[in-house]
């Protein structure tokens, strides 16, 4: 298996330009979803210091991570401090729910 798992934190106002880059990309799935925490930013303005955010996750053909990543970077990127992060994993089994079986890399694989 040749699967890697990208996860992406970034700022909540970039997340419509980090899924149209995907979807034109041809990435067929993601999931999105909010996130508070602190890092090199903070909100000292509230007494938590926790900042929201968008949490992503993409699964892909380990061929393709690096791109994906940069894509996201790309998308997501403002020039404030407080833009988050991507990481690239690796997948060692990945399987599908609805039918049982492990993913394989070509149905991972971005789509011209």
């Amino acid at each position: 298996m040749n699967l890697s798992k990208i996860t992406a934190i970034f700022d909540q106002l970039r997340q419509d330009s980090v899924e149209e880059a995907l979807i034109g990309r041809g990435v067929s799935g993601f999931t999105l979803f909010p996130v508070r925490g602190r890092g090199y930013y903070f909100d000292s303005y509230n007494d938590d210091h926790l900042v929201d955010h968008v949490q992503l996750e993409v699964y892909v053909n380990s061929d393709d991570a690096r791109d994906v990543a940069l894509l996201v970077v790309e998308a997501a990127h403002t020039g404030v401090s407080n833009e988050g992060l991507v990481s690239i994993s690796p997948i060692d089994e990945l399987f599908w729910v609805h039918d049982k079986r492990a993913a394989t890399n070509k149905e991972l694989s971005l789509q011209s």
